[in-house]
């Protein structure tokens, strides 16, 4: 009987040590399991956040390279009018003298924020301002930052940007706004006076700072760390407060963070700062800044995301985790190997979505490169239509005036012989150079599209009638081929602009090909909401090395052309929304192929990017 007793205690004990066995394995299996689970959370959730920081930091970069460029320009526009006062005494008399260049200089700056343009004599006294105003003519302003930042620091060629500041005067009193100046300085460094140009900042913010946005409330604001004040601010307002008044001392991190900016690096961060839908609610947002130099200014672009937003990007990856989870903990309850299989299979589909997330980011990543590549593209263009705008208008009236008397005295003199060929060859140049300076005007100075629905039809059938004595005449043979009601918004004129380059210039490709072997075919058809038109001709064709340089401007292998036929087409089409491209082999003609949305600008049809 003590044997059997001892017997039923002995296993009494082993049930429970196998008891304590399966109960300790399967804690150290869940507490595993959830340690686990935490860690590739939170491997995934830093993942996709530094991704996202990427993207802000590549929006920042491009939207300061755009400031940048901004200022540059308002730098050349100032150069252009301290050269017009260079070696002469800045006086009343002499800006009269060069009022008419003053206009067109203001006038160039259009499309921009400046408000107005004015010219200051050594005493501080405005002498001249474009456009007209009585008030600010005559009064004195040596009081100001930028007269005495001339007088007493200023260099030739250095430009001056002012704090914020708001105008206490004239007819935009109480208006927002920066000062750009530059001094006028004498042959020995002497001080003449200032040129400046005062800029509207909230148009300023409206086109480069408040459009950017990314998420429902992801803002960028603009920061002056050389004067430690926030121009805009993380919430999409306007402020020009200093550091320390906007955000000590409730938001202190913040400020630390625009202080530490002050070395010209970019980053990445974050702070605590306002929520957008719960006022007064602290919530914690993502950062990421780009410091830029404008003149004497280190200025700071950022975009700031709510860190809750970002997360909710995550929210359908993350509610699957915890389902997977969730079956995983109740499967350790199950047996080990159930545990361990599922685990597996977790932790591939985990990979995978982190894999997936991680592409559609680098997607966006390659978007956005590809976006900044067009925009210095547009960038490049706009410089080169500036400079080519001022040297037409230099150019222009001087050769007007040699015209003139070259006319005048061909009929004084009434020549024959050589000497009459050489007033012929005078004047064909003459008109030649007309011919170019046109060109170059019509590159620089882009008038407004007039959007109307036109048939491609119709715009092409005007075109070839326009051009049938020509084409006749070079033993052109024409075949079009075109859908039926091919519709689409555009401005009718310039796309007819656009046929006729198009037209002339495989004219001129096939005067050397055999008068049976020319064929000008053009081609339309209508796809994915996109018109496409092709114009095919069987001239001698582009050789490889040379297309991609055919739409650049200036860039011509005609020995009497100005290069600009294919840039000013290729502009149009981009104004449009469209694109254009050449498909060529030497000795077997060229394609050119224009693609424009059915819908107008903005309107890229179904499916296109």
């Amino acid at each position: 009987m003590t044997r059997r007793r001892g017997e039923v205690q002995l296993r009494k004990l082993k049930l429970l040590v196998v008891l304590l066995l399966v109960v300790a394995t399967a804690l150290g299996a869940f507490l595993w399991i959830r340690h686990t689970t935490n860690a590739v959370r939170a491997e995934a959730r830093e993942r996709f956040f530094e991704q996202y920081n990427r993207q802000q930091s590549l929006m920042a970069e491009l939207a300061s390279h755009t400031l940048e460029e901004m200022f540059a320009t308002f730098q050349r526009n100032l150069d252009l009018v301290v050269m017009l006062f260079e070696g002469k005494a800045v006086t009343r008399q002499r800006a009269e003298e060069v009022g008419e260049r003053l206009k067109k200089i203001y006038g160039s700056l259009a499309s921009t924020p400046v408000v107005d343009l004015v010219i200051f004599d050594c005493s501080g006294t405005a002498i001249a301002i474009e456009p007209a105003d009585s008030y600010t003519v005559g009064r004195n302003y040596a009081w100001r930052d930028y007269i005495r930042w001339a007088r007493e620091k200023g260099k030739p060629g250095q430009m001056y940007v002012s704090t914020f500041t708001r105008m206490e005067g004239g007819k935009r009193r109480g208006d927002k706004a920066l000062i750009v100046a530059e001094g006028i300085y004498g042959p020995r460094g002497e001080f003449l006076g200032v040129a400046g140009c005062v800029l509207d900042f909230e148009k300023l913010a409206r086109k480069h700072i408040l459009p950017i946005r990314i998420g429902r409330h992801g803002h960028a604001w603009l920061a002056d760390i050389s004067n430690r004040a926030i121009l805009v601010g993380p919430s999409g307002r306007l402020v020009g407060l200093g550091f320390d008044e906007a955000f000590l001392p409730r938001w202190p991190r913040l400020h630390d963070l625009l202080v530490s900016m002050k070395s010209g690096k970019p980053g990445s961060g974050w702070y605590d700062y306002l929520d957008a839908e719960i006022p007064d609610q602290p919530v914690r947002k993502l950062a990421s800044f780009y410091p830029f130099r404008v003149g004497n200014r280190l200025w700071s672009l950022g975009i700031s995301t709510p860190e809750r937003e970002v997360d909710e990007l995550l929210s359908t990856f993350m509610h699957r985790q915890e389902a997977f989870a969730t079956t995983l903990l109740a499967a350790v309850l199950g047996g080990a190997t159930l545990l361990m299989g599922i685990l597996v299979n977790w932790n591939r589909i985990l990979t995978a979505e982190v894999n997936h997330h991680t592409r559609a980011l680098s997607e966006a990543h390659s978007r956005l490169e590809s976006t900044f590549d067009e925009l210095l593209v547009a960038k490049k263009v706009a410089a080169v239509g500036h400079l080519a705008l001022g040297l037409a208008h230099e150019i222009r009236n001087p050769l007007s005036a040699i015209q003139m008397n070259m006319q005048m005295i061909r009929k004084k003199i009434a020549p024959t012989g050589i000497l009459r060929e050489n007033f012929s060859i005078v004047e064909e140049e003459i008109r030649r150079l007309n011919r170019l300076l046109k060109d170059v005007l019509d590159f620089a100075r882009t008038r407004p599209l007039r959007l109307q629905t036109a048939e491609l039809g119709e715009i092409v059938a005007r075109l070839l009638q326009l051009l049938a004595q020509r084409l006749e005449e070079e033993q052109i043979r024409s075949e079009v081929r075109i859908d039926t009601s091919l519709t689409l918004v555009c401005d009718p004129e310039q796309i007819h602009q656009v046929l006729l380059n198009l037209v002339l210039n495989a004219c001129e490709a096939m005067q050397a090909t055999p008068p049976g072997e020319r064929l000008l075919a053009i081609t339309a058809h209508g796809r994915d909401g996109m018109a496409l038109l092709r114009v095919r001709d069987t001239g001698g064709g582009i050789p490889p090395d040379r297309q991609d340089q055919l739409f650049e401007p200036f860039f011509t292998t005609k020995a009497s052309g100005g290069g600009l036929g294919l840039s000013i087409l290729q502009t149009i089409v981009l104004r449009h929304g469209g694109s254009v491209s050449v498909e060529s082999e030497p000795g077997r003609g060229a394609v050119f192929t224009v693609t424009l949305p059915l819908g107008g600008p903005g309107d890229k049809g179904e499916g296109q990017p």
